[in-house]
């Protein structure tokens, strides 16, 4: 009797679908997606790409889960994660600087360090507003894999930051 092949596909639906459930989990038990995406990509440091022209203010809305008045300014930062040539994730965040230091102000207005990276002395956590997976697992991997909203907070519950980031078919990895 001949051996029955393999159902290769199956199991490749099976191993795609528990990377985007790792990198799910990860995501949302780390205490910020920067320590979360360093972790997967071991040596390799994690690197920001910042878009500096763009500019989208805070809604109603999200000053009201930062807890910032009309009239309190909210930063703004459009970024890419990025890890060796990999890009990891494309994410914007909206983050209060009244509630951050002169030199992690100055770090986010002209450096290239991730945020989470920036804000490590706070101890921050997040809080998930929102996740959502954008691919199941079949066929060819799309480019956007994950999606979360979350409030990044510091140790003493402070909202510090509101982030909405897309993870892309670059961050399964383990």
């Amino acid at each position: 009797m001949a051996a029955l092949p393999a159902p290769l596909p199956m199991v490749m639906e099976i191993v795609q679908k528990d990377l985007v459930a790792s990198l799910d989990a990860d995501l949302l038990r780390g205490p910020t997606a920067t320590a979360a995406l360093q972790r997967r990509c071991g040596d390799v440091p994690v690197r920001v790409e910042v878009d500096r022209t763009a500019h989208r203010p805070a809604s109603a809305a999200q000053r009201k889960r930062l807890g910032v008045g009309p009239e309190e300014p909210v930063g703004y930062r459009k970024v890419r994660l990025i890890c060796g040539k990999r890009i990891l994730s494309e994410a914007e965040n909206w983050y209060v600087p009244g509630r951050l230091t002169a030199a992690m102000n100055k770090a986010l207005d002209s450096g290239t360090r991730p945020y989470g990276a920036v804000i490590a002395p706070l101890h921050p956590h997040r809080r998930t507003l929102a996740h959502e997976r954008l691919w199941d697992g079949r066929g060819k991997a799309p480019r956007a894999v994950l999606r979360h909203s979350a409030l990044v907070m510091s140790d003493r519950n402070v909202p510090l930051a509101e982030v909405v980031e897309t993870y892309l078919n670059g961050a399964l990895i383990r």
